[in-house]
């Protein structure tokens, strides 16, 4: 592969939990890069959320990890509709997430954010291409 890739490491308490809502989601698990501390959840071929147990999360991070219901960073992950921000959220909901911010409507951008079981915040995000600029 060439580029660039995005890994995103998420500590959880519940391994198995966490896995069952991002298959949930619809994202699979890389099991080559799995393990009973990890789980590899492939987003997309070049995006990869790596669930850490807290304790592994420690071990990588050299700190232990913070309160993911008080985030100092907030994921956003792009999506091709308006429908399919709203499928995500409910599939979330749906796998023992909660929304924490209903779909808002500003034009050009279609957003809403969930919680994984953990307390992980994502933002989802849709937006117009006319109003993209590269």
């Amino acid at each position: 592969m060439t580029g660039r890739m995005l890994f995103l490491s998420l500590p959880v308490d519940d391994l198995p939990r966490a896995r069952a809502f991002y298959e949930a989601l619809g994202f699979r698990i890389n099991e080559h890069s799995s393990d009973d501390r990890t789980a590899s959840v492939v987003v997309e071929d070049a995006i990869v959320v790596t669930l850490q147990t807290r304790e592994r999360f420690a071990d990588v991070a050299g700190a232990q990890a913070g309160d993911p219901t008080r985030p100092t960073a907030l994921p956003c992950l792009t999506v091709g509709s308006r429908d399919e921000v709203d499928d995500l959220l409910a599939k979330a909901t749906s796998a023992g997430g909660r929304t924490t911010s209903s779909p808002r409507d500003e034009g050009a951008r279609y957003t809403g954010s969930f919680a994984d079981p953990d307390g992980n915040v994502w933002q989802l995000l849709w937006l117009d291409q006319l109003h993209v600029v590269n």
